[in-house]
């Protein structure tokens, strides 16, 4: 049923509220939150989110004449660490990263690791060298080679690919900078988020237990903010859940790893999508999403998440989450996608 104007001032008027009060809690947790390293010059690492002008490319570049078929903006963030200084370069790892394109139509995680040094004898260059995950394709390997001309760092600006943009190729151009401190919002799960593995639906096989899931995670924010709908990346999954309900103790429960984004807010109705790519213990990564969901409590995040939409065999998490004081006691911003 179409919206009245006046119920659709009142949504209008809930969103804006939650978004501000969203930013006030940010700025009041970031002054909790341990100092973390904001530029690249020090030992610590650096949270870094890809800037508007980041694109994916698939296609022919010349001196082939077939046209490029994909070009798409790439959203999210990895994690820039310090990794020695040589007599030319400063060297760095780069890790967590979570990335997302739509191709064809759909979210696509892009995760990986690599490395990024910069430096030079007469010039400053730069080289940008990452093993990439792109949906469910195999890893490939995408450099940039030694290139002049970089952005000014601790920004990064380069292209990157697998055949040196010759003929058919897949091309990232990277645009990337440090994330503000009040821009990194930590978040905890509340007593009723549950894990639940089994068989849902119309199929004849056993239901799981609900199991209680703690522990944490951040949200980072990618839109800008008068964009209808605001998109966070979700980084530093770390949560714990037991093997059954008769082990409360968490010394010997399953943990989940991962990252992820959710989306908050619409022209005319509000509506919320939390979208994860997890490792449940040992398994691979696998994908959570919970589709739309109409409404929402923004900065609280209420979504259930699966891997099967609640189809015969699933696994289930119910999220319930909100804004948390401080980060857990741990280094910051590890490799999110390693279990």
């Amino acid at each position: 049923m179409p919206l009245t104007s006046r119920e659709d001032g009142r949504r209008g008027r809930t969103y804006r509220a939650a978004l501000r009060l969203f930013a006030v809690t940010a700025l009041l947790l970031a002054a909790a939150v341990p100092a973390l390293a904001q530029t690249a010059t020090g030992s610590l690492p650096v949270l870094y989110r890809l800037d508007q002008g980041t694109a994916y490319e698939q296609g022919c570049f010349p001196p082939c004449l077939c046209p490029v078929l994909f070009n798409e903006a790439v959203k999210g963030t990895f994690v820039l660490t310090p990794a020695g200084v040589g007599p030319l370069f400063t060297n760095y790892t780069i890790t967590g990263i979570n990335w997302m394109v739509t191709l064809g139509g759909t979210d696509t995680f892009i995760t990986g690791s690599g490395t990024y040094r910069i430096g030079g004898e007469f010039a400053l260059q730069q080289e940008l060298t990452l093993d990439l995950k792109v949906g469910d394709n195999k890893v490939e390997r995408f450099t940039s080679g030694l290139v002049t001309g970089p952005a000014p760092f601790p920004a990064i600006a380069i292209t990157i690919s697998m055949n040196n943009q010759t003929c058919y190729d897949t091309v990232f151009r990277v645009k990337a900078s440090p994330v503000p401190r009040d821009q990194v919002v930590p978040y905890s799960l509340g007593g009723k988020s549950t894990f639940q593995r089994g068989c849902f639906g119309m199929c004849d096989c056993a239901v799981g237990e609900p199991l209680p899931i703690k522990g944490n995670f951040a949200l980072v924010t990618l839109s800008p903010p008068e964009a209808p709908s605001r998109q966070y990346a979700v980084i530093d999954v770390a949560w714990l859940v037991p093997k059954n309900s008769r082990t409360a103790s968490t010394t010997n429960a399953v943990p989940i790893r991962g990252a992820g984004f959710y989306t908050f807010g619409g022209e005319v109705a509000l509506q919320q999508r939390l979208l994860l790519l997890l490792s449940v213990g040992q398994e691979a990564p696998a994908r959570f999403d919970s589709g739309w969901i109409a409404g929402g409590d923004f900065p609280r995040i209420d979504a259930l998440v699966s891997q099967n939409a609640l189809r015969c065999f699933d696994t289930v998490i119910d999220v319930h989450a909100e804004p948390r004081p401080t980060l857990i006691r741990r280094p910051p911003f590890p490799d999110a996608t390693t279990p």
